[in-house]
C-alpha cells in the first residue's frame, strides 16, 4: 500500500491544473477578419438620374451621378461626380462637385473636391458661382454650410471668405469671416 500512498494527491492535482489554467487564461476570443464594408457596396449603379416631388407633385430635386454606390450597414450613399439642383422658381441652385456622401441617419449630403454652385436667376441679373473644397448640404433645415475658403464670382466682381451659411429656401448665402470684396 505504500505504492499508492501520495498517488491520489497527484491524480487530483492533474486535473485541477487543467481547470487552473482554462480559468486563469483571461484572453479575448479572436474574432474572424471580414472584409470592411467600406470595400464592398449592397449595389451600385452607373449614370443614375433621379428626381424627388413634393407633395403637390412639383420636382424640387434632381440628382444625377456618374457611379452611385450604397452601402446597407454604414447607411450611407457616395457618389462621383454627383449633380444636383434645387429647383426654384425664382433661383435654381445647380451644384456639382468630385465625390458626394449622403448620410441617411442625418439627412445630409456631404460634397468634396472642386464644389462648385452655379445661381442661375430668372430675371436679367448675371448668374453667380460659388466655389468652395467642401459644403456640407442639410435637407432637413435646408441648408448648406462650409468652413472651408469660398469664392463668390459673378463676372462683374469677385468675393472671398472664410466659411459660409446658405439658406436654400430663401436664397440667401452669408460668409461667416475674412471677407474680401474687389471689382473685376
Amino acid at each position: 500500500m505504500t505504492f499508492l500512498k501520495g498517488r491520489h494527491i497527484l491524480w487530483l492535482l492533474v486535473p485541477a491544473t487543467f481547470v487552473v489554467a482554462f480559468l486563469w487564461d483571461k484572453s479575448v476570443e479572436q474574432k474572424p477578419d471580414f472584409i470592411q464594408a467600406d470595400n464592398n457596396p449592397d449595389y451600385y449603379l452607373v449614370n443614375t438620374s433621379t428626381l424627388e416631388f413634393d407633395v403637390q407633385g412639383q420636382r424640387t430635386r434632381k440628382f444625377t451621378s456618374e457611379k452611385t454606390s450604397h452601402f446597407n450597414d454604414l447607411m450611407i450613399t457616395r457618389l462621383q461626380a454627383p449633380k444636383f439642383e434645387m429647383i426654384s422658381t425664382e433661383k435654381p441652385w445647380q451644384i456639382t462637385a468630385d465625390t458626394a456622401t449622403n448620410n441617411e441617419l442625418s439627412e445630409q449630403l456631404e460634397l468634396a473636391g472642386n464644389v462648385e454652385i452655379k445661381l442661375t436667376p430668372k430675371s436679367q441679373n448675371p448668374s453667380m458661382t460659388l466655389t468652395m473644397p467642401k459644403l456640407k448640404v442639410d435637407f432637413t433645415t435646408q441648408t448648406a454650410f462650409t468652413d472651408t475658403t469660398v469664392e463668390l464670382n459673378n463676372g462683374i466682381f469677385r468675393q472671398t471668405a472664410k466659411g459660409m451659411n446658405a439658406d436654400l429656401r430663401n436664397n440667401t448665402i452669408e460668409f461667416k469671416s475674412q471677407v474680401v470684396s474687389e471689382e473685376l
